[in-house]
């Protein structure tokens, strides 16, 4: 690591310690370190022997309420897919960094630390960070999770190995993967608690995801309007003029040494 680097970090820990409301956003990149792919990833790698020729289709009929509707057992055999191959995989240093953060301000009383996620992995969740016991919002949602296209009731049965689509035991209806699709939107209570998260804060970090990408950019935005200080930590910086502090590296690299 080159000293303007750890210069940079060494600033950033300052900043840390000195905050009251923290507010962390993740991205691809985050889970990248835990060998999950991004979706096109996913959709490539699902082009291997006996996994699917997913390559093949488009990604708004993989992702989609069209596509659903119009071939519901192809998207859920998708999904399964998904969750096969990234249900042996484990959380990063970034992850692990994050939750025991999220422990340490709520036992000290000292700190709020809200994160929130754009990935659908639960990696965080697993990592430590459990929503029933610290501030985490999951804008996109959880692909472990799948609830009821008709009636929206949760549906927490195991499902690993099911090829056909569940039939929801309350209204009869079809059972879908808890995550938005392409043209959904998000979940208005996650987003609105996002926005009061970025709004209250007086540090902000962007983590593996860019900083230019929308709506969820827009809370970083949101952040610096009430005088909020930015920091961003992605092996590949952004160009974001809000951004006061970058540090580019890993996450799984630098969080540890920025939380002790």
């Amino acid at each position: 690591m080159d000293k303007a680097t750890e210069q940079t970090l060494k600033e950033v820990k300052q900043l840390i310690q000195k905050a009251k409301r923290i507010c962390i956003l993740t991205g691809a990149g985050v889970s990248a370190e835990s060998g999950i792919s991004t979706f096109r990833e996913a959709q490539q790698k699902g082009n291997e022997p006996g996994k699917g020729l997913w390559s093949q289709y488009d990604p708004q009929q993989l992702a989609s309420i069209e596509g659903f509707l119009k071939d519901p057992e192809m998207v859920w055999q998708w999904y399964q897919w998904r969750r096969e191959v990234n249900q042996d995989k484990e959380p990063n240093p970034a992850h692990t960094a994050i939750a025991h953060w999220q422990k340490q301000a709520k036992e000290s009383g000292k700190q709020k630390v809200t994160l929130i996620t754009q990935n659908v992995d639960g990696l965080h969740q697993k990592a430590g960070s459990d929503p029933q016991v610290y501030e985490v919002i999951d804008i996109h949602g959880n692909i472990w999770q799948n609830h009821c296209l008709q009636c929206r009731e949760q549906h927490l049965e195991d499902v690993t190995g099911l090829q056909q689509v569940p039939e929801c035991q309350v209204c009869g209806g079809q059972v879908r993967p808890s995550v938005v699709w392409f043209g959904e939107a998000l979940d208005e209570k996650k987003w609105q608690d996002g926005e009061t998260a970025a709004y209250c804060c007086d540090l902000f970090l962007s983590i593996g995801t860019s900083s230019q990408v929308y709506p969820a950019a827009g809370l970083m935005m949101l952040a610096k309007s009430q005088g909020a200080k930015i920091v961003e930590i992605n092996p590949e910086p952004t160009q974001s003029l809000v951004v006061d502090y970058q540090v580019i590296a890993k996450a799984g690299k630098v969080l540890p040494k920025l939380i002790d």
